[in-house]
């Protein structure tokens, strides 16, 4: 009889090979003959190796034909295999005792300093037990669906597994009890609910696979393992789905501690049309006469090319009617799962889709998944999983991270067809939210001049088709504002039209239908003890640019305006950050008339300045204007920070030498603004800015007031 403790064996090359997980109990180096041995030998310790650096010398016996685990460490006891072929056959009994929670992982590799497989598991339950994580269970992917010929604790059962490319396979007592394939929209949708999301090619076949037997408590054991290669595996299984698909991924806007508004889309095509053919090139002056036409028709197909399609155009990523659903639960707990009614998407409101969530935790990562299918009972076509986050308790003491952007559009991206520098830039300092300014497209820029309501969409679909900008939005708490031309038109406001759209269809474009939907579509938030943020509508209330100025004459209109003082007198917040879409402080050009910093708005400009300024450390932070800047206003002692355009292709407007007083800072460049509350034993700090769009810091300024300084590195 071979009987002999596991990491006991008095011989002391085993005892000297016990170092680390990446250790062997055996040689380093194995012939190729003597491996495949220890490969037809399951029995050999040196066929094993501690999964877990800190596992005890005894938690496994060898023993009559069985490997025991004999003294479970809670999860620390696991063993893994020398590699093995990733496509096989494999058999084997196992008998466990009652309470036991244990199973037998395959294609396993390391993820950073630990390992993961998919696993067979075995768990002491019932034979109708069906749950992603009951015997015979594709672990946490896929629960039994038959009933099960389960042995009862303590008598030995008969596994299978079946590793063919893309098709695993569980088999119990000899019953095929569980299965699923590893590509398509139905993976996906299970491993986005699954603890290995975020896991490179998890489950797939891949050269240097191991084996593991677990221990996550109670005892086991295992023998007669017969493992047989598959030379030739299955191919993966083409995905022959005709949609609808998730191309423009998801975003969200109006987080606070308890709530959110997520969007999504569905669409014909995965992604944009890549090949598709340029729109017909019109001049400015051109474009501007072409605007006096209000017939839709003739609008769009002064931009096509002779014969085509707009789904033929290059960046086009039209609608697809269908169904969608959103799956959330926080991060840290997948069992607190919810999930929405399945919703259908029409072409009236261009195929997009809406859910306001509420009772939500405050500060609080949330995972968000949104599956799309045909109709009812169809399995799903396409899955994509994102997240966000809620801002802290109001009392909480939490560093915070931001991020704040304007000014692109997609003509004049600066990363080919992976959309804006920036946003890599930005995940890497991983804000915690983040707030775009506006002006995300141009509607009064060329390819195409977007005069009618379904080129405005083909703008929208076409710039979050682009990886970089769906990638970031979907992840990233958000708040997005809107200006003028992604209103309607260059200083555009009521009454005014472009083309055959008016500026009252512009406004509900963006706030129904192309964003998430708030009413009315300004706020403030606290995110934690020190920081609470405004966030200020410039289009909805705003009189015609024309009106003479005066007190009658607003950007804000009087309730935003009241709102604001009131929400702003009622603040506890040490640091209070107006975010604008356009500037209060300014410099401006001259031949602006869009804004507070404009001579047509001085009135308004004026009183805001001087009411903002009585707020100790309250700082204008705002879009709009293609440069980048910060602004102390001798007059009122009002700060305000310019985030400048996203684009290394967007910046004009100022000459760079024109550096007046007023400017702490100046550069004319793209890049964007990033702030960071940071809280220390004796007080909180917040930390302004400025980097270019890689994400380099060309000035920095520190605050509360009277500590301010700026380091221009540009």
């Amino acid at each position: 009889m071979n009987h002999f403790r596991f990491f006991a064996f008095p011989i002391v090359l085993i005892c000297l090979q016990y170092i680390s997980p990446g250790t062997g109990f055996g040689q380093e180096k194995i012939e190729a003959a003597q491996l495949n041995e220890l490969k037809a030998d399951w029995n050999n310790p040196e066929f094993w190796q501690a999964a877990d650096k800190n596992a005890a010398v005894d938690a496994w016996e060898f023993v009559d034909g069985e490997i025991r685990l004999v003294q479970p460490q809670g999860g620390k006891g696991s063993l893994v295999s020398r590699s093995l072929p990733p496509n096989f056959e494999l058999s084997f009994d196992w008998k466990i005792q009652a309470k036991t929670n244990t199973g037998l992982k395959y294609r396993v590799r390391k993820y950073g300093s630990k390992y993961y497989g998919v696993e067979y598991q075995i768990i002491d339950d019932s034979p109708t037990a069906s749950t992603k994580g009951s015997t015979a269970a594709i672990y946490d992917l896929s629960g039994p669906t038959v009933l099960k010929n389960l042995k009862p604790t303590g008598e030995w059962n008969t596994a299978k597994i079946v590793a063919d490319g893309p098709i695993l396979q569980h088999y119990l007592n000899g019953d095929l009890v569980s299965e699923i394939i590893t590509g398509g929209p139905v993976w996906d949708s299970n491993l986005a609910t699954s603890k290995f999301w975020g896991l490179k090619n998890f489950g797939q076949p891949m050269s240097g696979d191991r084996i593991m037997l677990t221990d996550h408590g109670g005892k086991a054991a295992y023998r007669h393992f017969q493992f047989t290669e598959i030379q030739t595996p299955s191919k993966p299984i083409a995905n022959d789905s005709t949609g609808p698909f998730l191309a423009n991924g998801m975003r969200n806007s109006w987080a606070d501690q308890s709530s959110i508004v997520l969007w999504t889309r569905t669409t014909r095509h995965k992604q944009m049309n890549r090949d598709g053919q340029p729109f017909l090139r019109l001049s400015s002056k051109e474009a501007s006469k072409l605007s006096m036409n209000t017939d839709a028709e003739q609008l769009l197909a002064a931009q096509l090319p002779k014969d085509a399609r707009l789904e033929d155009m290059f960046g086009a990523c039209p609608g697809k009617q269908g169904e969608v659903r959103l799956i959330y639960f926080p991060k840290l707990q997948r069992r607190a799962l919810k999930s929405t009614p399945w919703t259908r998407t029409v072409a009236s409101n261009d195929f997009t889709t809406q859910w306001q969530l509420n009772d939500l935790k405050p500060g609080t990562d949330y995972a968000a998944i949104v599956e799309a299918r045909v109709a009812d009972g169809q399995p799903p076509t396409a899955v994509i999983r994102g997240g966000f986050e809620t801002a802290p308790a109001t009392a909480a003491q939490k560093n915070i991270k931001f991020c704040m952007t304007t000014c692109h559009d997609f003509i004049r991206r600066d990363d080919g067809l992976q959309g804006h520098k920036i946003y890599p830039a930005m995940e890497k300092i991983a804000p915690e939210f983040v707030v775009h300014a506006g002006d995300i497209e141009y509607y009064d820029k060329p390819d195409p001049w977007a005069m009618t309501l379904e080129l405005m969409r083909f703008k929208w679909s076409r710039i979050f088709a682009l990886p970089n900008n769906r990638q970031f939005y979907q992840n990233t708490t958000s708040y997005f504002l809107k200006d003028d031309h992604d209103t309607l038109k260059n200083d555009c406001s009521p009454g005014q039209k472009y083309g055959s759209v008016s500026f009252e269809q512009g406004v509900d474009l963006f706030n129904h239908e192309q964003f998430p939907t708030r009413d009315p579509r300004y706020q403030t938030v606290r995110w934690g003890q020190d920081l609470q943020v405004w966030l200020l509508e410039g289009r909805d209330f705003r009189s015609p640019n024309q009106l003479p100025d005066g007190p009658e004459k607003t950007i804000l209109g009087k309730e935003q305006k009241e709102w604001l003082f009131e929400t702003l007198d009622t603040s506890e917040a040490k640091f209070k950050l107006v975010f604008s879409p356009t500037p209060i402080v300014g410099p401006d050009r001259k031949n602006k008339k869009d804004n507070h910093a404009n001579k047509i708005f001085a009135h308004e400009g004026i009183e805001l300045r001087n009411r903002l300024a009585q707020y100790d450390d309250l700082i204008v932070l705002c879009g709009d204007r293609h440069w980048q800047y910060a602004s102390h206003d001798k007059e009122s002692g009002l700060w305000e920070f310019g985030c400048g355009p996203g684009s290394e292709e967007h910046q004009l407007g100022w000459n760079p030498k024109d550096k007046r007083p007023i400017h702490q800072f100046l550069r004319v460049a793209g890049g964007f603004l990033s702030g960071e509350i940071k809280y220390n034993k004796k007080r909180s700090q917040l930390t302004l800015q400025h980097r270019k769009v890689n994400g380099e810091i060309v000035s920095e300024f520190q605050f509360p007031a009277g500590q301010a300084g700026v380091t221009p590195k540009d």
